[in-house]
């Protein structure tokens, strides 16, 4: 079994040169150093599996997205009118059977880093404006259950 991950958004995505040195380190001092986000396009044949899934033109696997390392990208780096969409499955090889269940019952969850709320199938919750990255990391907003939406504005 391997997951996959899908990410979208509004304008193309290009890793910032912290994140770029970070995920690039020969060695890591610790085990909980040992993080990492990335994004690589997407493959021509993903494409056309997930085709309707998304609103976004700029479409990428996607890896590292539950780090700190994606959290302070989502923070420092999201700027107003930003979109990030994402949508991520523990088996890539039953991608059909988790899109039918996301058609069927669909439970996406919306996140705005501008107005720190969370809002997912049952309820909206508004997040500390100084902690809400730290809030953010203990809240599911990675799921196969839904598409998550990332705004900022």
């Amino acid at each position: 079994m391997s997951n996959i991950t899908f990410l979208a958004s509004s304008k193309p995505i290009t890793l910032p040169d912290e994140i770029k040195e970070h995920n690039n380190r020969p060695s890591y001092a610790s085990e909980k150093e040992a993080i990492f986000f990335s994004v690589h396009e997407l493959d021509s044949s993903w494409i056309k599996e997930i085709e309707g899934l998304f609103s976004m033109p700029y479409l990428y696997e996607a890896a590292g997205l539950e780090s700190p390392l994606f959290l302070t990208y989502l923070e420092k780096h999201m700027e107003t009118g930003d979109v990030i969409e994402i949508y991520s499955v523990a088996n890539q090889h039953a991608l059909e059977k988790y899109l039918q269940r996301l058609r069927e019952t669909p439970q996406p969850i919306h996140i705005n880093t501008d107005s720190y709320t969370y809002q997912d199938v049952y309820g909206q919750y508004q997040l500390n404006p100084k902690k809400w990255v730290e809030e953010l990391s203990h809240k599911n907003y990675i799921t196969d259950r839904g598409v998550t939406t990332i705004v900022k504005y």
